[in-house]
């Protein structure tokens, strides 16, 4: 089991809050659940992020780049992505959890640095509410140790 530091936890609390939130709201209007990015800057500001579908594959936009995309419109391009948490519905406890894409992984490096916490999620939709019953850690530099960066040219 995972031993979480002061900020994690706080974002682990707010996710869980903020997944029953806007799922009681999706299910309202008929909509389903769905994955969930949460991220903290450096400043300590949390940015909420869910994953937009559409019909066309290539136009789809995950959870974690539309809340990189709060944190920057709310700060700058100069925040730092500190941690990030994807919660993500599945129907019964899951032996690996969802980790970011790898154009997610990407974003999270170039956005954060190599020690960014990534909190993997589950949750599960039961009659008495919503549960989380697998909550997994990481760090961006063990799931995207080789990040691409250009090269200089003089």
């Amino acid at each position: 089991m995972a031993t979480f530091a002061k900020d994690e936890e706080r974002i682990i609390s707010h996710a869980k809050e903020a997944v029953v939130k806007y799922n009681k709201l999706r299910k309202a209007k008929g909509g389903i659940d769905t994955l969930y990015a949460f991220v903290m800057s450096d400043s300590g500001k949390i940015y909420d992020g869910a994953c937009l579908e559409t019909n066309l594959s290539h136009s789809n936009i995950c959870a974690e780049r539309h809340a990189i995309a709060n944190m920057i419109l709310q700060e700058t391009y100069k925040a730092k992505v500190k941690i990030v948490v994807v919660a993500d519905p599945v129907p019964k406890i899951q032996e690996h959890s969802t980790p970011p894409c790898g154009t997610c992984r990407h974003i999270i490096r170039e956005f954060g640095k190599p020690d960014t916490t990534i909190i993997l999620m589950q949750y599960i939709q039961q009659k008495t509410g919503w549960v989380f019953p697998k909550i997994e850690k990481h760090k961006i530099k063990e799931l995207y140790p080789r990040p691409y960066v250009p090269v200089k040219w003089d």
